[in-house]
């Protein structure tokens, strides 16, 4: 490979409790042509607070890899379709290499 120059594309973070769900997200996302892929992880172990109280679950990971263009478009399905009432949604800058970024940008 020759090519020096890194390319961006965005790494989307979120998690559920299903893995039914988690499943059910990741496709209506490839449906929408929103993501060029989704990779779904778990259970892992959450712990958190809610009102005030230390919560802990099992939860699936799901990272979905996107074009930078389509940020916003994302976003708003993500509130639209997401089970939780506030979704973790962490939007990460990602460096790769030009075939990768022209894949995930088709």
């Amino acid at each position: 490979m020759n090519d020096n120059q890194t390319y961006e594309i965005l790494i989307g973070l979120t998690t559920v409790s299903k893995k039914n769900d988690a499943t059910s997200l990741v496709e209506k996302l490839l449906e929408s042509n929103l993501i060029a892929c989704g990779q779904i992880e778990g259970p892992i172990l959450s712990a958190y607070k809610w009102n005030n109280k230390t919560e802990r679950e099992k939860e699936w990971r799901i990272s979905l890899k996107f074009p930078v263009n389509k940020k916003e478009s994302l976003t708003r399905k993500i509130k639209e379709i997401h089970p939780y009432q506030i979704p973790q949604w962490l939007i990460l800058s990602g460096q790769s290499t030009r075939e990768y970024c022209d894949w995930v940008n088709q």
